[in-house]
This record gives structure tokens, sequence and C-alpha cells, in this order.
């Protein structure tokens, strides 16, 4: 499973770096390879569904252990339990942030916003499984649920699944045959 996952990074990867280096006929023949490994030119990879819900997966299983992070880090620094809701709010604009701007490079084809999503999800796993063991453990902490954790291990399980998914593959081949018309028009202009 992580072998074809990895594979079909590889060849994203690989087709976005000939594309930076490609005349004019090269990028119409790219063109042509992306379409012919897309197949069917509308579906759900066309409109960046499978981004959207992984990244909403991601966004909900960060958020959800904020508030538990926050009174660990805090009680670390010292500082008095009431500036939790800025330290929670601080921390969820800047994830929002980082995940608007990386699905708005991912849909015009950045390979390095793919590295920066699947980092998020890698990131979202470690925390996810510690707010678990902390959640499942018999100590009371603040801000700690078990609920709320295993919702969080959904949310991720399904930003897993749409990341891994047919349809995930499709959309970057998608993007990239969209980045390649792009930098066709240029080229010809």
């Amino acid at each position: 499973m992580f072998k074809k996952f990895s594979h079909r990074l590889q060849h994203c990867h690989d087709v976005a770096l000939s594309m930076s280096k490609a005349s004019t006929m090269q990028l119409q023949q790219l063109k042509a390879q992306l379409a012919a490994e897309m197949g069917a030119p509308v579906g759900i990879h066309t409109m960046g569904i499978p981004a959207a819900f992984s990244t909403l997966g991601i966004t909900i299983s960060l958020a959800i252990p904020q508030l538990w992070l926050g009174y660990c880090i805090l009680s670390v620094l010292h500082q008095p339990a009431e500036s939790v809701f800025a330290w929670v709010v601080l921390i969820s604009l800047l994830i929002a942030g980082i995940n608007g701007i990386t699905m708005f490079m991912i849909g015009k084809g950045s390979m390095r916003a793919v590295r920066v999503h699947i980092m998020l999800a890698v990131m979202s796993l470690v925390l996810t499984v510690v707010y678990l063991l902390y959640a499942l453990s018999d100590a009371s902490y603040p801000g700690v649920n078990l609920t709320a954790a295993l919702v969080g291990v959904i949310m991720l399980l399904l930003s897993g699944v749409c990341i891994h998914s047919t349809a995930f593959y499709k959309m970057l081949l998608f993007t990239l045959h969209n980045r390649a018309w792009r930098q066709l028009i240029k080229l010809t202009r």
C-alpha cells in the first residue's frame, strides 16, 4: 500500500521536474500523457474533493488536541491557565493559514505543497496518537476527552484514506496537466 503510494508520488514528482525544463513539444506530449493517465476528464478528482476531505480530516484531528496541548505548554511555561484560549486561537489560525496556502498550491500543481500536506498529516498522526494515549490513561488531564480523541482518529483515518486513494492521485495528475497547460500557454505567447 505504501509502496504504491510512494511510487505514485515519485511519478508526479518526476513529471513536475520534467515539466520545468520542457519545450513546447514536450509539454504537448506530457499533457497528452497526463490526460491518458487520468482517464475520464470529469470526476471527483477534477474538483479537488480528495484533497479537500483530506485537509478537513487533518485540520480537525490537529484542532481537537489543541486545548490539552495548550494547557501542557502553558503549565511548562508557568503561564496562567486562563490564557489557553489565546493559544488555541493562534495555533488554529496558523494551521488554517498553512492548510489554505497548501490547498491553493496543490491546485496549482506544486509537488512541494503535496509534501507539506503529507507532513501535516504525519504531524497530525503523532499528535493524535499521543492525545489518544493520554485519553486512554487513567490520569485526569485538562482538555482530554476519549470521545474527542476517537473523533480525531476517525478524521485522521478519513484523511489517510483520501491521500491513499486513486482519486487523490488522479487529482494530482489533473493539477499537473493544468500546470503543463498554463506553462504551454505562457511559452506560446
